[in-house]
């Protein structure tokens, strides 16, 4: 079974972890909201965020900001390069 790497990084901790290739999203979301952090940790989770609004914004070939307001920049986005 293939594996992938990646990193759950949250503000004051963050874990190397491996998972199934073909795991799905809500798979991984659901064993990440079961990891209780020994300290402040605001990384992958299903938590409700009703009222939050959305700042990226994922397809399955492309990812991309919300609106130009958004923290980051997405690495091969021809604008911000």
């Amino acid at each position: 079974m293939n594996k992938i790497k990646f990193l759950l990084n949250g503000c004051d901790i963050s874990f190397y972890a491996i998972a199934p290739e073909d795991i799905t999203l809500k798979q991984l979301l659901k064993q990440c909201d079961r990891i209780k952090t020994h300290y402040c940790a605001c990384g992958i989770c299903s938590e409700d965020f009703e009222d939050e609004d959305v700042e990226i914004i994922i397809d399955y070939d492309n990812i991309r900001k919300a609106n130009e307001d958004v923290s980051c920049d997405i690495l091969g986005d021809k604008e911000n390069e």
